[in-house]
């Protein structure tokens, strides 16, 4: 059925008419799906179908020609209920022959989804930048933006890492707040008494606010924990936020040097995938800028930071959020 199904597609798309079909009736046929779909990310709808008989009310694009019913036997990718739409091709001369075209179909429905999930990312940096969020920065690791946030509370000194179970992940948290408590007279405002006693007095809680915790299996992805880490904790501690649309790769060494990352392509591509506009990179990775290409950094401007207070003056506000106050 499937390969008389696709010959016929393409045979009406070279001399058929387009139409859309209401589905008067459904009824499903056999087995559908494949092995492969058991395996397909979730945003890649073309591995499992089910394989159905529909009638149609199918309406031609050219008005001149009156809706006609047809039952077709076909694929469909998603689900589908009697009142769905579904494209169609059809031949004016014989209206026996009707096909879905479950392509198409699949296709606006796959489009859909990454304008939904594009919303959705767009939503959560307005609410970020309504909100006045401290203490957020997001960094591209394994594949993903992840939001991670670093939250004070009084306590005796401790870094927790909740919903995040990799060893590295701690040790990089770990590190970046050393590092800030360390360097605090530079990346920090003044504060009667100093910071050092402050730290003592006080634990971080680090954890990702929203979306799906990456693996972090390499070290590398790990290590960039790091530079996140740091940038929320001075945002939380000087009351500038991280600038909603900004997102920041690279390896904050003990130096406090930003080290490259592994690939200046593949966070180019995560940071606008995820809607930044502009991505803050090590300048380990600047001379691998002319290899990524203007359609990939499209809408994201990449600067190139060589060290935290580089980051620092390129990713937050110049302004602290109003009614912030200092910790005591």
């Amino acid at each position: 059925m499937l390969f008389k199904h696709k010959h016929l597609l393409e045979e009406l798309r070279k001399k058929g008419s387009r139409a859309t079909g209401e589905i008067l009736s459904l009824t499903t046929l056999g087995e559908s799906a494949s092995l492969k779909g058991a395996f397909a990310p979730d945003e890649d709808l073309t591995k499992a179908w089910t394989d159905c008989r529909m009638v149609l009310r199918v309406v031609p694009e050219d008005r001149a020609e009156p809706p006609f019913e047809a039952t077709v036997l076909t694929r469909i990718h998603t689900a589908k209920f009697q009142g769905s739409h579904v494209p169609v091709w059809y031949d004016p001369s014989d209206h026996s022959k009707v096909v879905v075209d479950y392509e198409a179909d699949v296709e606006r429905v796959m489009t859909g989804l990454a304008d939904m999930k594009r919303r959705s990312g767009e939503s959560d940096r307005l609410s970020h930048r309504t909100d006045q969020q401290l203490g957020r920065a997001w960094t591209p690791i394994d594949g993903v933006l992840v939001p991670i946030e670093a939250i004070p509370r009084a306590g005796s000194g401790r870094v927790q890492v909740t919903d995040w179970p990799v060893e590295a992940v701690h040790e990089a948290a770990n590190a970046a707040v050393g590092f800030v408590r360390e360097n605090a007279a530079m990346l920090l405002p003044p504060r009667d008494g100093g910071w050092d006693g402050w730290f003592a007095g006080h634990d971080f809680r680090i954890f990702q606010s929203y979306g799906p915790v990456p693996a972090t299996d390499r070290g590398v992805d790990a290590s960039n924990v790091r530079i996140g880490v740091a940038l929320a904790v001075i945002s939380a501690l000087s009351g500038r936020m991280v600038r909603w649309e900004v997102a920041v790769s690279g390896v904050l060494a003990p130096s406090g040097e930003l080290s490259r990352s592994a690939s200046l392509s593949d966070v180019v591509r995560v940071a606008r995938d995820a809607y930044s506009q502009r991505l803050v990179a090590s300048v380990g990775n600047e001379h691998e800028l002319g290899g990524v290409s203007s359609r990939v950094r499209r809408d994201l401007e990449v600067v190139f930071a060589g060290s935290l207070k580089d980051v620092v003056r390129l990713s937050l506000t110049k302004h602290v959020v109003r009614g912030f106050q200092p910790p005591s």
